[in-house]
């Protein structure tokens, strides 16, 4: 039985590329490239693929409001609640009250920013000499530069939350072998997480470091674990020790001997977007102007939630 494929050209993709942009389509190309932007960073990005986000809405926002009542700044943001601290319990007799307490409520702020990347200007002819297909080149020049900004700004945040609470959220794990190395790395940080007393979450890492986890024997991780390894490595794995474990190939963000464990999201992170990664075209005559733009606002409520492996 013969099978028929239709199969498209890239040469072809570009040319209706270039037909909707340049005949009046433009809203439907920036339409299915922000769509495609957006799958690339949630397959890609670290931050999105540790922690989801929610799209919201105007009347979400609060305004930013001084002690006098009055509102001076127009920057959007979003107030999100923190669950407030345990009641303590004393015993009393049948006939007897325990102890009252008024508690305040605790809030935190989260404001929305602006991620641009670089304003790109093309001619359309010099598009039609692209062999690669469009959306490939709009991941490499756009999608790239978002990302790096989203990534950056949160390890970097979480490099300073580590600093600041070492005594508990900072472990040295010290090299023996790899695949030891590896072990004791994840036990050190399972239990860091729960002498702080929260619950575990996600894990990330370099690739490289979880590749060490393939020297880890049979008697570490069982038979069929190490016979499924042996045919496929660490391939399609998304789990370990019944953990999520997020990989990553950006030494210069994550360092390969580096892991960091998180809290679940509702004990750490907030994560919303005013508006999610968005193409902008316009056309001015034989050329296209694009750029991608989004509206992200992150906030960490509880600065306890994550705690750092360093390999020495």
């Amino acid at each position: 039985m013969n099978i028929e494929t239709t199969k498209v050209s890239t040469e072809l993709i570009n040319s209706s590329f270039c037909d909707k942009v340049f005949n009046g389509q433009i809203k439907e190309a920036m339409e299915n490239s922000s769509l495609y932007i957006r799958q690339k960073l949630y397959e890609d990005g670290i931050l999105r693929r540790l922690f989801e986000s929610r799209t919201v809405t105007s009347d979400e926002l609060d305004p930013i409001v001084e002690p006098d009542g009055v509102s001076t700044d127009d920057q959007p943001s979003i107030i999100c609640e923190i669950e407030p601290d345990a009641s303590q319990a004393t015993f009393v007799p049948f006939k007897g009250t325990g102890e009252r307490r008024y508690f305040n409520g605790k809030r935190f702020r989260i404001p929305f920013g602006k991620i641009e990347a670089e304003r790109i200007t093309k001619s359309k002819f010099e598009l039609m000499t692209i062999r690669m297909p469009i959306t490939d080149w709009l991941k490499e020049n756009q999608v790239k530069m978002i990302q790096e900004e989203e990534d950056s700004k949160f390890i970097d945040t979480l490099n300073e939350i580590v600093e600041d609470n070492a005594a508990g959220q900072k472990v040295i794990v010290t090299t023996s072998t790899a695949a030891n190395t590896f072990k004791d790395a994840f036990a050190e940080g399972m239990k860091a997480m729960t002498r702080l007393r929260l619950p575990l979450g996600k894990v990330l890492m370099h690739k490289n470091t979880y590749i060490d986890s393939l020297k880890l024997k049979t008697e570490d991780i069982g038979f069929a674990p190490q016979e499924a390894r042996f045919n496929r490595g660490v391939e399609g794995e998304d789990t370990f020790l019944g953990l999520p474990v997020v990989t990553t190939i950006k030494d210069n963000l994550v360092k390969e001997n580096e892991l960091f464990f998180f809290t679940q999201p509702e004990f750490f992170i907030k994560f919303f977007f005013l508006q999610d990664a968005t193409l902008f075209m316009k056309t001015e005559a034989d050329l296209i102007h694009f750029h991608t733009y989004e509206a992200p606002g992150l906030g960490i409520g509880n600065t306890r939630g994550v705690v750092k492996i360093t390999l020495e």
